[in-house]
């Protein structure tokens, strides 16, 4: 049998380790499903666009690289928002997207036929893609996919971020040459690379209190090892962003806890905002970093994108595997400084009383072992997540940055492929009615998430960031647009496939089913019901 397109997309994806394809089948991209097993790849078809793309990055994010391939037009408009989110945490997808033939595009440009879930416009998929993919490319012939394919992974895992390749649906099952040689997606060093870390760590150990600021970028290029070196040799504090919690574990000398502003802890905000040099290692900021970041560049160095930019002087190009390894052999020429001894986390206290926001993250905390990785949702609880006590590394993935609601749920569904730890999803009502059908994903493949919904019936934090007043007033009315239809989760999950789920109003209630969830194997729900003007204790 001949060697096809297909059969080569699907050689050069295992030779990256990926093993799995997130998708909704269509017309224009079923040729992918249907080779899939044949090269070891398993598809896993998702509930809806929108899941397939968050699997996928959640997948990207556990294991390293990810595959998704959903509907053209139909499929990859809706699965936007996902892209964009891979697209600004750094998480490498490779969107593959059956597109129209020759003959559709001329029909489409001489006599205004539309192609198959066309707008009218020509490049409509591959005009949207480009705005949100570190690369975008249309291909027409299948002698030209070998290239275009091997740019693309190779931009997938060099950049970090998402890729999309749209080929010509009458081409997938057409002859192609097989790969040649293996492909080897590194970053080259830019060369300045040692003489900027002898400045760096000259400045470290010239400052009075210098702290290490631990970005995604470290996770994402499997820099843990020489950072948590690093942080050793030169004998400093550090902290994390929220994207890149847990890419160290979080324990030992230095360790000041995870700096997530506005509402970080006391010991963390201090130790950040206080520091006399502020190193910061691969990280990518949303809005509230803004002060931090804009306010104090007489004291920050910063290395992310490649670049690297030393106390508001010019950028200069740096290779951030490189220079993480020349700032450690510059640490090393010099004995360490004394780091202070690493925060510990307090013991919860025994599970009495109704269920509240303080109460659910006590108790997730006392359940957590080696074995969980956490995916909190964006959320009211987003604060509270941050300072969980999650164990060793990769313990927590999050959308830290881009935001969107719903993310958790569906994000669980690929983390649970790519990760061997099992997903504990922590989301509230707002964001789980916008995937709930990934339950059924779960359930169809046998996956064991454990998904714990805190259902008080609104969008609380959009009621927070309008009018946190109602929170302290027992009396007050929400907004009537932040107030939710309300679901029988239990039923829905049933209904999905999901036998165990249960709705819990008290503490010991919640440790029971989250105790009986951990001893199955199968996808549970726990809907932790709190009243509505109850707020985490990180924003009173």
């Amino acid at each position: 049998m001949a060697f096809t397109v297909v059969d080569y997309i699907m050689t050069r994806l295992r030779e990256q380790h990926v093993d799995t394809l997130f998708g909704v089948p269509a017309a224009t991209c079923a040729e992918l499903f249907d080779k899939a097993s044949s090269h070891g790849v398993d598809p896993v078809v998702t509930a809806s666009d929108l899941e397939a793309g968050y699997a996928a990055d959640g997948y990207a994010r556990a294991k390293g690289l990810a595959a998704v391939a959903v509907g053209y037009g139909v499929g990859t408009l809706s699965m936007i928002n996902a892209i964009a989110g891979a697209h600004v945490e750094r998480s490498p997808v490779i969107v593959l997207n059956g597109g129209p033939t020759v003959e559709n595009l001329n029909n489409l440009k001489n006599f205004d036929v539309l192609f198959s879930h066309s707008t009218g416009r020509p490049d409509t998929d591959l005009n949207a893609y480009e705005l949100i993919t570190e690369s975008a490319v249309r291909v027409d012939r299948a002698a030209d996919v070998p290239a275009a394919v091997d740019r693309a992974i190779t931009t997938a895992i060099k950049r970090k971020r998402p890729v999309y390749v749209e080929i010509s649906k009458s081409v997938w099952n057409q002859g192609c040459p097989m790969p040649t040689g293996r492909l080897s997606p590194t970053n080259p060093p830019a060369g300045t690379e040692k003489e900027l870390a002898t400045k760096i760590v000259g400045l470290i150990r010239a400052a009075n209190k210098p702290l290490i600021l631990v970005g995604t970028e470290i996770q994402r290029y499997g820099l843990a090892d020489k950072v948590a070196d690093l942080i050793s040799k030169l004998g400093v504090r550090w902290s994390s962003t929220l994207l890149a919690k847990s890419t160290l574990a979080e324990k030992g000398k230095g360790w000041v806890g995870v700096y997530h502003p506005p509402h970080s802890t006391p010991v963390a905000k201090e130790a950040v905002e206080q520091a006399d040099l502020l190193v910061m290692l691969g990280c990518v900021f949303p809005n509230g970093y803004a002060r931090l970041v804009t306010g104090n560049n007489g004291r920050i160095v910063s290395a992310y994108d490649g670049k690297v930019k030393i106390k508001g002087g010019p950028k200069q190009n740096a290779e951030i595997g490189a220079l993480v390894t020349e700032l450690v052999a510059a640490a090393a020429t010099a004995p360490p400084g004394s780091a202070p001894a690493g925060v510990i986390p307090a013991p919860p206290p025994p599970a009495t009383g109704a269920l509240t926001y303080r109460q659910v993250f006590q108790r997730v905390g006392a359940a957590l072992d080696d074995s969980w990785i956490v995916v909190p949702d964006t959320f009211l609880g987003d604060f509270a997540a941050a300072d969980l006590p999650v164990k060793g590394r990769d313990a927590f993935i999050c959308g830290a940055v881009w935001a969107s609601i719903g993310h958790s749920v569906a994000a669980a569904v690929g983390i649970s492929f790519g990760s061997g730890r099992r997903p504990l999803v922590i989301c509230g009502d707002g964001g789980f009615q916008m995937t709930a059908q990934a339950l059924s994903t779960m359930a169809r493949y046998g996956r064991d998430p454990v998904v714990v919904l805190i259902d008080n019936g609104i969008y609380a934090y959009e009621q927070f960031l309008i009018d946190p007043a109602y929170f302290s007033n027992a009396g007050a009315q929400p907004k009537p647009y932040v107030v939710l239809n309300h679901w029988d989760f239990t039923k829905l999950a049933n209904s999905l496939g999901v036998r165990s789920a249960t709705s819990v109003d008290t503490a010991r209630a919640f440790d029971d089913a989250l105790a009986a969830a951990k001893t199955s194997n199968a996808p549970a729900l726990i809907v932790a019901k709190v009243n509505p003007h109850d707020l985490p204790i990180e924003l009173s």
